[in-house]
């Protein structure tokens, strides 16, 4: 018999760890809008602070698989802080980065960085 966990019980184990990465990746950027200067509009607003605890939760999943089990669950929340900061175009990075890998062609996404950044 195998020793793994079948994956629902394995994802509720994580669960709470994404749940948090999420939230910490949604209130940051939330809190990031609101210290800008200009007029918000509610739409934009909340679709890129949903959108960066997307990305939150993404990095931190990866990380907990790559970095070894005993990390510090802080490490974890410092990440989903700073994704949450940096906002939802770490997805259209790494989505790209994962298209070329897979010999995919790229397709220009809603958060796509502009064309004259590197």
């Amino acid at each position: 018999m195998s020793d793994a966990a079948p994956p629902t019980s394995a994802l509720l184990l994580w669960l709470p760890t994404l749940a948090t990465a999420f939230t910490a990746g949604t209130v940051t950027q939330l809190a990031r809008q609101l210290a800008a200067p200009g007029t918000l509009r509610l739409r934009t607003t909340v679709a890129l602070a949903v959108a960066a605890g997307i990305a939150a939760l993404s990095v931190v999943a990866l990380l907990a698989v790559t970095l070894p089990a005993q990390t510090s669950p802080a490490l974890l929340l410092a990440a989903a802080c700073v994704t949450g900061w940096s906002g939802p175009g770490i997805l259209a990075r790494l989505g790209s980065v994962v298209e070329r890998r897979l010999g995919l062609p790229g397709a220009t996404q809603p958060f796509d960085p502009p064309a004259d950044q590197p």
